[in-house]
C-alpha cells in the first residue's frame, strides 16, 4: 500500500514539572490546567495513538494503518512486534522541574511485574538548557546495591548517589532499561523510545498531585528492574561518523530495538528504501522538504514525519541537521558499514552503553559475528 510521508497530530501531555521551552521550540501556544510536559510526535499506546494530520489518510491512527498493511508500514525488521502494535514511541519533554528519580523495567521484568510485553529503553538529544542544567544518569562508582537500597527505603534525595552530567545542546544519551536517571530542571529533550509508559519512582521531591495526594513511589519494583553496573553512564559516547558525497551520518546510538542517527545533509540526502524499516524523521534545527517521486512533505522544527519501509527512493532536503529513527539490522547497519570506516568493535559496542556487545553483537545469536 502506498501510504507516501506520514505525519501526525501531536499530543500535549500535562506534567507537575513541564516547562515552558516547547511552545518556543514548536513555535505553537500551549495551554492547560497544568504545565505541559510532553508532546507525542508519534504513538501507539493505550495513552494516546497518535492520528494522522495530513495527506489522503488524514483522520486515520498509526494503529489503523497498520492493520490496513502491517509490513508494508513497519518493514521486515519492525514487523514483528507484540500485538502488531508500532515498536516505538517519539515525544519531546520540556521540564521546568527536576524530574523523579525513575528506571524503567527490561522486556523480562515488564512481562513479569506488569504482564505488558515491552520494557523501556530510551535515548536522549538535548534540544534546550538552561544555564547549570544537569541530568542524572546511573549510579556513582562507589554506590553499591545494599547502600542504594537503604537510602531508597529511607526516602531521601537519591541524586547525591547518581552521576551528574552537564546537558549540553547537541548532547545525546543512550538509557538501557535498568539505568537509574533524572532529567533535571530547564531541559527539553526528543526522547526516542521501545512502546512503553512504565516508570518506577524511587525519589519525588515529595510532590503532590492535583488533588492534595502525594505521588507514588514504587520502590520494590524500582529495586527489581535497577541494574547497578552503571559506572560509565553518564559518559555520552562519541558518536561514529559516517561521510558520503550528500551528508554526513553520526550514529548516535544501536540496539535491537532502535537505531538513532544525527544526519547534516549537503543539500539533500537520497534513501533507497530496502523494504527493512520504517524511518523516523525529526526536524531539530531547520524546516525539512522529505520528497518521493509520490509525495512531498514539509517539517517545521520540532515536527517529525514517519516514513514507511515500502517507500522504495525518497530524499531529505536541508542546510541544516535533522534526527533518522529505525529498526536496525544490526550487523548490516551498523557493525559493517562502521567497520568499514575504520571504527574497531570497541568503539562500535559503545553505541549501546552499558549493554555493549550483547546488545551490538547477539540478538539471540542472530547477529552474532567474528572479526
Amino acid at each position: 500500500m502506498n501510504f507516501g510521508f506520514l505525519k501526525f497530530k501531536a499530543a500535549y501531555m500535562e506534567r507537575l514539572w513541564g516547562g515552558t521551552q516547547l511552545s518556543g521550540y514548536l513555535n505553537t501556544a500551549l495551554s492547560g490546567d497544568q504545565p505541559i510536559g510532553e508532546a507525542w510526535l508519534i504513538a501507539d499506546h493505550e495513552v494516546h495513538c497518535s492520528v494522522v494530520s495530513e495527506g489522503p489518510f488524514t483522520g486515520h491512527t498509526l494503529r489503523q494503518l497498520i492493520a490496513l498493511d502491517g509490513v508494508g508500514l513497519l518493514g521486515n525488521a519492525g514487523k514483528n512486534t507484540p500485538g502488531n502494535s508500532f515498536p516505538l514511541l517519539l515525544k519531546l519533554i520540556d521540564a521546568d522541574a527536576d524530574l523523579s528519580v525513575q528506571v524503567h523495567p527490561d522486556d523480562t521484568l515488564a512481562s513479569c511485574l506488569e504482564g505488558l510485553d515491552n520494557g523501556k529503553t530510551e535515548m536522549w538529544y538535548v534540544l534546550g538548557s538552561k544555564k547549570d542544567s544537569r541530568l542524572l544518569l546511573g549510579l556513582q562508582p562507589d554506590v553499591d546495591q545494599e547502600s542504594f537500597e537503604r537510602a531508597a527505603h529511607a526516602g531521601g534525595d537519591l541524586s547525591s548517589m547518581m552521576q551528574s552530567v552537564p546537558a549540553q545542546i547537541g548532547a545525546f544519551f543512550f538509557v538501557p532499561a535498568g539505568v537509574v536517571h533524572a532529567i533535571g530542571a530547564g531541559i527539553m529533550v526528543a526522547e526516542i523510545q521501545q512502546n512503553s509508559d512504565i516508570t518506577y519512582r524511587l525519589y519525588d521531591y515529595n510532590r503532590v498531585e492535583k488533588g492534595g495526594e502525594r505521588r507514588t513511589l514504587h520502590l520494590d519494583k524500582a529495586l527489581q528492574s535497577l541494574q547497578y553496573d552503571q559506572s560509565s553512564m553518564a559518559d555520552s559516547a562519541p558518536s561514529l561518523a559516517i561521510e558520503s558525497e550528500d551528508a554526513v551520518r553520526e550514529y548516535l546510538c544501536a540496539c535491537p530495538y532502535f537505531a538513532a542517527e544525527k544526519v547534516q545533509t549537503k543539500g539533500q540526502r537520497v534513501y533507497c528504501g530496502d523494504s527493512q524499516s520504517f524511518h523516523i524523521v525529526l526536524a531539530t534545527e531547520e524546516p525539512l522538504l522529505l520528497i518521493s517521486e509520490e509525495s512531498r512533505c514539509t517539517l517545521q522544527r520540532g515536527e517529525a514525519a514517519l516514513v514507511p519501509a515500502s517507500l522504495k527512493e525518497w530524499s531529505v532536503q536541508t542546510t541544516g541537521t535533522y534526527l533518522d529513527y529505525y529498526v536496525p539490522r544490526l550487523l548490516e547497519d551498523v557493525v559493517m558499514p562502521l567497520r568499514l570506516q575504520g571504527y574497531r568493535d570497541e568503539q562500535i559496542e559503545s553505541l549501546a552503553g552499558m549493554a555493549g556487545s550483547r546488545a551490538i553483537f547477539d540478538r539471540n545469536n542472530r547477529t552474532s559475528i567474528s572479526s
